[in-house]
């Protein structure tokens, strides 16, 4: 049931999740609490009986259950062998979740490596008068992107050519950053002819309107620019009373912390792989989900740590 404690537009966002928790999951749950007017749908087959999150449904679902309902909702024969291939379906989810999400304005996926400041604070109402909205401006961004729940925003993923192909392919080929925003560009056509193709094609018109790519710069160590043109990335990051802050950006907040490069590094700069990354350490969780709330959150390279006091 939908739990809309705002006037403003209501948000659901969906994640898909099996295996096993990852040891910051409760850290991440946090956070998802500090923005209660929103939503999170969680599709698992992991243990959620001892998280007690008042904003976030979990729905458990077996790997099997899971893939007879994608074959079925999309007349597909997918598979998958690891949660990576899982984000070729994001694109999927306004229809394979229709039903759960038809009471929310808008419905989102996002990744659980993240920890989020104040969404709202960013996605105000002017914002969500956007059809899609996204936290990077090259790509629908996988770790946070918001759609306005329409049936043709719903089935927007058909309009790519090859689609089944993409998802019946048992490996990841990143359907959801690097190809779904061709749904809402122009063709590979001279510019000079956009004009004549909307003349031919009126109907796509509404694809290309009402579409909110900003980079918000939630992913450091990556190799592109940072804040200001600059090439340092920030390092240490805070979050505090739901939000996000870092060591070097003095002043600014962020929507959050995608801290996929402290991960593996898989994308990583290589200028910042002098250090280990979490993979490589022991032990990277120093803080319990109460100090997290009472003290704060501090995350850098050696892990999460109790934010100390000034």
């Amino acid at each position: 049931m939908r739990k809309n404690l705002s006037a403003e537009p209501s948000i659901v966002i969906i994640i898909d999740y099996f295996g096993a928790w990852p040891v910051w999951f409760p850290l991440f749950l946090e956070s998802c609490r500090y923005n209660p007017t929103i939503n999170w749908i969680i599709h698992t087959d992991c243990n959620f009986d001892h998280f007690k999150i008042e904003n976030v449904s979990f729905k458990f679902m077996t790997k099997d259950d899971y893939v007879k309902n994608v074959n079925k909702k999309l007349n597909l024969d997918f598979t998958f062998s690891n949660n990576y291939k899982l984000c070729d379906l994001k694109p999927m989810y306004g229809k394979l979740y229709e039903n759960e999400i038809k009471n929310y304005d808008f419905y989102g996926y996002g990744d659980v490596d993240v920890i989020y400041g104040n969404i709202r604070n960013f996605y105000t109402k002017d914002i969500l008068k956007h059809f899609v909205v996204s936290t990077h401006v090259w790509c629908i961004s996988g770790h946070l992107a918001l759609f306005k729940n329409t049936k043709w925003i719903r089935n927007s993923f058909k309009r790519f050519k090859g689609w089944k192909t993409i998802i019946e392919n048992p490996e990841c080929v990143r359907f959801d950053e690097d190809l779904f925003i061709n749904v809402f560009k122009y063709p590979r056509i001279n510019s000079k002819l956009f004009y004549f193709y909307d003349l031919i094609f009126p109907f796509t018109k509404k694809y290309r309107r009402k579409l909110y790519f900003s980079e918000q710069f939630t992913t450091p160590l990556t190799p592109g620019a940072w804040l200001l043109d600059s090439h340092e990335h920030p390092q240490t990051w805070y979050w505090k009373d739901g939000e996000v802050t870092n060591d070097k950006d003095i002043n600014k907040k962020f929507i959050y912390l995608h801290f996929m490069n402290f991960v593996s590094g898989r994308w990583m700069d290589p200028k910042y792989r002098v250090s280990p990354t979490w993979k490589e350490l022991k032990e990277i969780i120093f803080v319990k989900p109460d100090q997290m709330i009472e003290n704060g959150l501090l995350i850098n390279r050696s892990g999460f740590h109790i934010l100390p006091t000034l």
